[in-house]
């Protein structure tokens, strides 16, 4: 097993043809890793390129896109051991190097590709799209499948007075939610990702007219995390977002969006109210917690 082995995912919202084709190109590589000579192995169009790694480090690297609602993630792999004898302590600073190294860059990626998209909006012309089951297989019933759009999203913002970073940090600890989150019940991160975020997380919630105990996935960015249903008892499907904008002085804009598609026959308008109680009573929690 090689003592470095690094994965991030990472959402662009950008058409997946675009965002493939640019990172198939062997000089982007090149400028973020001048230390490492990465040779493609294998090249698989919108499935990605593999890479045998000399140089700094002797391996393999990968990177693959899944498409995720009206984007896709951006998986990546560096499976390495270092040239030069290195110690535990030694290892563990630079696979955190590496990952600062990559977010960095992926992020910078990111600004550029997804440039003239105001914070929160849909990609013109794009409805959700699917979500992967586990191992490659087939979709879960729960997921959202390709072709099937989930109902029109309630949005709704708030301005906090701190930094997203602050923000972030509050959004992440989901063990705190019951202490500030009023339909809270319970919580349990059940995965998370390289970076020790939460990836899969299991909630027990009573928001009144939907009310269920279910569990969501989560694709974290810098300044945005969005969560897609893996699987939950009344609920047939749940697409959110929080996005962050840096104010400067004034503090970080919050936008939360959700659409959630409930099991029993509901009115749109009575589903629309019940998401928007959901969300305004989130922000204004998230607010008190993150400022208090």
């Amino acid at each position: 097993m090689p003592s470095l082995d690094i994965s991030c995912d990472d959402l662009v919202v950008a058409d997946p043809a675009y965002v493939a084709d640019r990172l198939g190109e062997d000089t982007l590589w090149r400028e973020w890793w001048p230390e490492l000579t990465m040779t493609p192995s294998e090249r698989r169009g919108l499935e990605g390129v593999r890479w045998a790694v000399t140089g700094a480090a002797i391996g393999t690297a990968e990177w693959w896109l899944e498409q995720v609602r009206d984007g896709v993630v951006v998986h990546w792999y560096l499976r390495v051991d270092p040239v030069r004898r290195t110690g535990r302590r030694g290892l563990t600073k630079l696979q955190e190097q590496y990952v600062a190294r990559y977010r960095d860059n992926i992020w910078r990626f990111k600004d550029e590709v997804e440039r003239g998209r105001a914070a929160g909006e849909r990609r013109s012309g794009w409805e959700p799209a699917i979500v992967s089951g586990e191992g490659g297989g087939a979709p879960s019933k729960s997921r959202q499948r390709r072709g099937e759009s989930m109902a029109e999203q309630t949005t709704s913002t708030i301005v906090v007075n701190a930094t997203p970073k602050a923000i972030m940090a509050v959004i992440a600890d989901f063990e705190a939610y019951p202490e500030w989150a009023d339909s809270m019940r319970e919580t349990e991160v059940l995965s998370t990702d390289e970076a020790g975020r939460p990836k899969q997380v299991r909630f027990k919630v009573d928001a009144g007219a939907i009310s269920d105990e279910y569990t969501l996935d989560y694709v974290w960015s810098r300044n945005e995390v969005t969560w897609t249903l893996v699987q939950a008892k009344m609920v047939k499907g749940m697409d959110g977002a929080y996005v962050l904008r840096d104010l400067g002085d004034q503090g970080t804009e919050v936008t939360y969006r959700l659409a959630v598609d409930v099991a029993i026959p509901m009115i749109g308008m009575l589903k629309r109210k019940a998401e928007k109680v959901i969300i305004d009573t989130a922000l204004k929690g998230l607010k008190k917690r993150v400022e208090s």
